[in-house]
């Protein structure tokens, strides 16, 4: 009787894991290259999601999959296609920048597979696809929030701005911010235009001089504005200086910008000293602290972001690998109670949510305010 019964629970035991299976979730992430930083602060947020959610609710186990793009467009859509054609992935997480998630927003539409993007804020990565998310708001809003903050909050009306024409992002939001800051009667002195990677601005900045502007307006990445920060200050240049969510993303910034870029302000997506508004927020923070030995990064709370939203999406699906039904499920994402906050998506798969003003002080992103949509 013992050995029959023996026999029954492993007979049902068998039965019972035989119907759980691997699901996959595919990662395009920049982790070499220019902006290979960015990619490693984005990846340990998502660890961290993944080490404590690494299956669904049915038992099924999530299986992640990460391909470097090396900071590359082209890169970043030969990922995607290898993700979803070889790999057979249920989801795709990436590719953190604007440019290099709209190389694979079309790729992943067309095979119908959902993409949420971490921070990817330029509003054409969602516009007329229907397979494509984000977690993070998009440029409308942080352009508004930026010329708000300048407008409302300094009270400056003179400006400059500097546009990287070879950055999608950073030519979406320097249109949305001028168009907002034109209207509620600020002064655009001139737009300046530089190219990702170059390194010698001073004859930029001589002009910029020239033109005394209450603030300079820097929306682009860490590299470039720690460059124009450090020589800005070799030309005794006192004007403020307000970057957006890629200046402080890599420590590159810091390290090269030194005293330079004290006093510069910046939109964000997400600030860990800012109240935390959620309990998977708190609980994110201190397990990511406890882990790392550091304070959570933005790009990898919203990289977390993007994992968990893509779980509770498949959570409500019959079959976790039905694209369609994962999608709907995302775009369907209201009040969730998430690690960034509290977030829902709308109709377009853009998130409605908060920003965060910061300041650089001793050498470190201080928070000084949430901007509620």
């Amino acid at each position: 009787m013992n050995k029959l019964m023996s026999i029954l629970v492993l007979s049902l035991l068998f039965i019972s894991t035989g119907h759980t299976k691997e699901i996959k979730i595919g990662v395009v992430m920049p982790m070499s290259g220019p902006i290979g930083g960015f990619g490693q602060h984005a990846v340990k947020g998502l660890n961290l999601a993944h080490s404590l959610n690494p299956k669904l609710k049915n038992g099924d186990t999530v299986k992640v999959i990460l391909l470097d793009n090396k900071s590359d467009k082209i890169e970043s859509a030969n990922a995607a296609t290898k993700l979803i054609s070889s790999d057979k992935v249920s989801a795709i997480i990436g590719a953190l920048t604007s440019t290099n998630t709209m190389a694979l927003t079309k790729i992943a539409d067309d095979a119908k597979v959902p993409v949420v993007a971490p921070v990817a804020t330029n509003p054409l990565v969602t516009k007329n696809r229907t397979f494509i998310s984000r977690v993070c708001f998009n440029d409308n809003f942080q352009g508004d929030v930026a010329a708000n903050f300048v407008f409302n909050d300094l009270k400056f009306k003179n400006v400059v701005v500097i546009t990287d024409v070879k950055n999608d992002y950073s030519i979406g939001i320097s249109k949305v911010f001028k168009t907002k800051f034109k209207a509620m009667g600020g002064k655009i002195l001139k737009v300046m235009q530089i190219n990702q990677g170059d390194s010698d601005f001073k004859a930029m900045l001589s002009n910029i001089k020239k033109l005394k502007p209450e603030l300079v307006f820097i929306p682009f990445y860490s590299a470039e504005v720690a460059l124009i920060a450090k020589q800005a200050n070799q030309l005794g240049i006192k004007t403020k200086f307000l970057g957006t969510d890629g200046m402080a993303g890599d420590k590159v910034f810091f390290e090269v910008g030194g005293k330079a870029v004290e006093g510069f302000y910046g939109t964000n997506l997400f600030s860990p000293d800012a109240p935390k508004t959620t309990q998977a927020s708190k609980d994110f923070d201190k397990a990511f602290r406890a882990k790392y030995k550091e304070a959570p990064h933005p790009f990898g709370v919203l990289s977390a972001e993007s994992y968990n939203v893509i779980l509770s999406a498949m959570n409500k699906c019959d079959d976790p690998t039905d694209t369609k039904c994962v999608n709907k499920n995302i775009r369907a994402t209201k009040d969730f109670q998430g690690v960034s906050g509290i977030i829902s998506l709308n109709e377009k798969g853009d998130a409605v949510r908060s920003a965060v003003i910061e300041t650089i002080k001793d050498g470190k992103s201080v928070y000084l305010k949430t901007v509620n949509p």
